[in-house]
C-alpha cells in the first residue's frame, strides 16, 4: 500500500509526490525539497513526512509560521488518508494510492488542473492519477462549500436567510434538482418551510421524509431499489407504508435535522434521472449540512428568545420606574392593577393626558393570562375616520384606492394577546359598532372582504374624554360604553398625588443625568418648592420633559426653578397684587393655559372645561389674539 502528497492549489495544482517508506520527503521553499513551495510564508525547510513504526507522520521543522493538519497546529502528528496539510496558503492532501502502482521514484508528477481525466503513459486503463484527482476534486469541493457555509450560517439573524444559506450549500454540493426543508409544526405535522425547484404542497408529505423523521436517521433511495426501502420500513410503526408510494421518485436523499433531544424536521433532496443517482458521499454531505442547520437554528431561536426577553425586561423596568408613587391615590391604582390583571375582563382607563394610561395597560398585560401573547397599541386619534377601521380590522386587496395587497388588522395581530385602544373616544360610530360586535363574540370581516374572522383578545381602552358626556351628545354608543367599562381605573392628575411629584422628579433627574452625563445632580430647595406649587396640567409627561430640559440646560450643581422654566417661589410672592377686572383675570388665565399647551386649542378646551366655540369667542374678544 503506497501513499502520495498532492498539491491542491497554487500555480501548479495537481503536482504529486509519491512517498518512499525508505526515505523521508521534505517540504519547503528551497528548490531542493521533494515538494517545493512557492509561498513566502513557508520556511526553506518547513516540514518532513516520514515512515516510522509502520505509520506515516508529518513533523514541523521549527518553521517560522507553523504547520497545520486539518486546521489544527501541529509539531508532529500521524497522518491518515484524506488529512489536509496547510503550509502558508498552500494546501497539500495526504492520499492513499489506488490501482496499479508505479515505481516510487520520489519525483513530482504534474497533472492538468483543468480535467479529471488522466492516464499513465503507455496504459489503456484509467490511471491512479485519474482516480486520485477525482476523489480529491470532490473532497476539495465539499470542503470549500462546507467552509463557506460554516462562515455564513451562524451570522444569520433571520430564519428564512438561514434556510436559504443551507439550500445554496446543498445546490453547490450535491446538485439536486429539487431541495425541500421540512419542519415539524406545533400540531406534529410536517410543513415545507423553504424549497428550491418545483413547488411542494404541504398536504403531499413525502413518505421518505416521514420515515427519516420517524426513525431519525438518513435515508438514500433510488427508484426500483425496493430492497433498501423494505429494510428501512421493518419498524412496526411504519408497516402501513406502501413501498410503491416511493417507487417513482428517481433518486432521493432524506436526512433528519437534529434538535435538542428530538428531530425537528428533515431535508429532502431529489434527482429526477436515476442514472445520476445520489452516492454515499452525497448522503454524508447532506448529513453534515443538516447537523450544521440544526445547531444554527437552535442558536438563532435561543438568541431571538434572549433578545425578546431582554426587551420585555427593559420595558418592564421602565414601566415599573414610571408607575411609582407612595400616595394613597397611586397605591389604589396599583392595587386595582394587581386585582384586574389576572382576569379576562375588559378595562377602561380614564385620566388626563400624561397621567400614564398606557403604562397601566402594559402593567395589566404583563400580569395577565395573555402575557405570552402579543401586545398591540392603537392610538385611535392618530388615524382619519376612513382609515381607522382598516387599521383595526384589516383590508383586502382592492378594497379602496391604494390597497394593493391584503393587510391584517391589529385585532388579528393581537390574537391570543392584548390590544390597547388609546383615545377610544375619537372612534367613529361605524367603527364603534364593529368593535362592539367583536367584544360580544361575533366574527368580523376585513374591509372589502367576506371571510368571517374570529380572534381571542383582551381589550384595554383608554381616553381623556368624558365618555358619559359623549354618550349624552350621541357621539359615543351607550352599549359600547357599558361594554368597555366592565372595570374602570381612574388615574389621578399629578397635582393631586401629594409628594409623588417630588419622587418622580428625583427619579427623572437621576435617569437623565446618567444618560446625558452632565447637568445638575440634585434638586434645590427652591426647585422642590416650585415643583410642589405648580399645578402640572401636562401631568407626568410635562414633568418628565421639564426635568430633561433642566438636565440638558442646567449648569449648576443643584437644579433651579429657572432650569425647569418655573417661577421661583419668592418671585411669585413678590409679584404685585394687581387690581384686575373679572374679564382681565379670565383673559390672563386663558393666555396662561394657551401658553402651557403650546396653542393647542383642543387641549386648552379640556383644561378650561369650555367648548371650542366658547374658546374662539373669548379669543376673538381679546385684541391681542387678532
Amino acid at each position: 500500500m503506497s501513499y502520495s502528497l498532492l498539491m491542491l492549489n497554487g500555480p501548479s495544482p495537481g503536482v504529486t509526490v509519491r512517498l518512499d517508506p525508505t526515505r523521508p520527503a521534505t517540504i519547503g521553499r528551497h528548490r531542493s525539497r521533494e515538494l517545493p513551495l512557492d509561498d513566502e510564508r513557508a520556511s526553506r525547510l518547513h516540514a518532513r513526512v516520514g515512515f516510522t513504526n509502520g505509520r506515516w507522520s508529518i513533523e514541523d521543522c521549527d518553521s517560522r509560521n507553523g504547520t497545520r493538519v486539518n486546521s489544527q497546529p501541529i509539531t508532529e502528528q500521524f497522518l491518515e488518508p484524506g488529512d489536509l496539510i496547510r503550509i502558508g496558503q498552500r494546501l497539500i492532501l495526504f492520499v492513499e494510492n489506488v490501482g496499479a502502482s508505479d515505481p516510487a521514484t520520489g519525483l513530482p508528477s504534474i497533472y492538468k488542473s483543468t480535467t479529471l481525466e488522466g492516464r499513465t503513459e503507455g496504459s489503456e486503463q484509467p490511471s491512479l492519477e485519474r482516480n486520485v484527482v477525482r476523489q480529491i476534486s470532490r473532497v476539495v469541493r465539499d470542503s470549500t462549500v462546507l467552509c463557506r457555509l460554516a462562515g455564513q450560517i451562524h451570522k444569520q439573524t433571520d430564519t428564512n436567510k438561514l434556510l436559504r444559506c443551507v439550500i445554496d450549500a446543498l445546490e453547490d454540493g450535491i446538485h439536486a434538482n429539487r431541495i425541500a426543508i421540512w419542519s415539524i409544526g406545533v400540531n406534529g405535522q410536517l410543513q415545507c418551510i423553504e424549497q428550491s425547484g418545483p413547488a411542494v404542497d404541504d398536504e403531499d408529505q413525502p413518505t421518505l421524509v416521514k420515515i427519516a423523521v420517524e426513525k431519525n436517521r438518513p435515508i438514500r433511495f433510488s427508484a426500483g431499489d425496493t430492497e433498501d426501502i423494505d429494510d428501512v420500513m421493518m419498524d412496526d410503526t411504519l408497516d402501513s407504508v406502501d413501498p410503491s408510494d416511493v417507487s417513482q421518485t428517481g433518486s432521493v436523499v432524506c436526512v433528519p435535522i437534529p434538535g435538542s433531544g428530538s428531530c425537528r424536521g428533515a431535508i429532502e433532496c431529489q434527482r429526477y434521472e436515476i442514472e445520476d443517482a445520489f452516492s454515499g458521499s452525497d448522503t454524508d454531505f447532506a448529513v453534515i449540512v443538516a447537523s450544521q442547520l440544526g445547531l444554527a437554528w437552535e442558536n438563532l431561536e435561543y438568541r431571538q428568545q434572549l433578545e425578546q426577553a431582554n426587551q420585555q425586561l427593559r420595558q418592564r423596568l421602565a414601566s415599573q420606574q414610571l408607575l411609582v408613587g407612595s400616595s394613597s391615590q397611586m397605591q389604589n391604582v396599583l392595587d386595582q392593577i394587581s386585582r384586574v390583571g389576572p382576569t379576562n375582563s375588559t378595562v377602561l382607563i380614564l385620566g388626563q393626558s400624561g397621567t400614564g394610561k398606557e403604562l397601566v395597560a402594559q402593567a395589566i398585560h404583563r400580569i395577565s393570562r395573555q402575557e405570552a401573547g402579543p401586545y398591540i397599541t392603537v392610538n385611535c386619534a392618530a388615524f382619519a375616520e376612513s382609515l381607522l377601521e382598516s387599521e383595526l380590522f384589516g383590508h383586502e386587496a382592492g378594497a379602496f384606492t391604494g390597497a394593493d395587497r391584503r393587510r391584517l388588522g391589529q385585532f388579528e395581530r393581537a390574537h391570543h394577546g392584548t390590544i390597547f385602544l388609546d383615545e377610544v373616544g375619537e372612534m367613529s360610530l361605524a367603527c364603534q359598532a364593529k368593535v362592539l360586535r367583536l367584544l360580544e363574540g361575533h366574527p368580523f370581516q376585513r374591509v372589502g372582504g367576506h371571510e368571517a374572522i374570529r380572534v381571542e383578545v383582551r381589550l384595554i381602552a383608554a381616553t381623556h374624554r368624558d365618555l358619559e358626556e359623549l354618550v349624552r351628545e350621541g357621539r359615543f354608543r351607550q352599549d359600547l360604553f357599558y361594554r368597555l367599562r366592565v372595570i374602570d381605573i381612574q388615574l389621578p392628575p399629578l397635582h393631586k398625588r401629594d409628594d409623588d411629584v417630588i419622587e418622580l422628579a428625583s427619579m427623572f433627574l437621576e435617569h437623565y443625568q446618567r444618560e446625558v452625563g452632565q447637568g445638575p445632580r440634585r434638586l434645590s430647595a427652591e426647585a422642590i418648592a416650585a415643583i410642589r406649587a405648580y399645578t402640572w396640567p401636562g401631568n407626568v409627561r410635562e414633568l418628565k420633559n421639564a426635568v430633561e430640559r433642566a438636565v440638558v440646560l442646567g449648569i449648576e450643581e443643584e437644579l433651579q426653578p429657572a432650569d425647569l422654566g418655573l417661577p421661583r417661589k419668592d418671585e411669585a410672592q413678590r409679584a404685585p397684587n394687581e387690581m384686575l377686572t373679572l374679564r382681565e383675570a379670565e383673559q390672563r388665565h386663558i393666555d396662561f393655559v394657551m401658553g402651557k399647551v403650546n396653542g393647542n386649542k383642543t387641549e386648552a378646551c379640556r383644561i378650561l372645561k369650555i367648548s371650542r366655540g366658547t374658546l374662539y369667542t373669548k379669543l376673538d374678544a381679546d385684541p391681542r389674539q387678532n
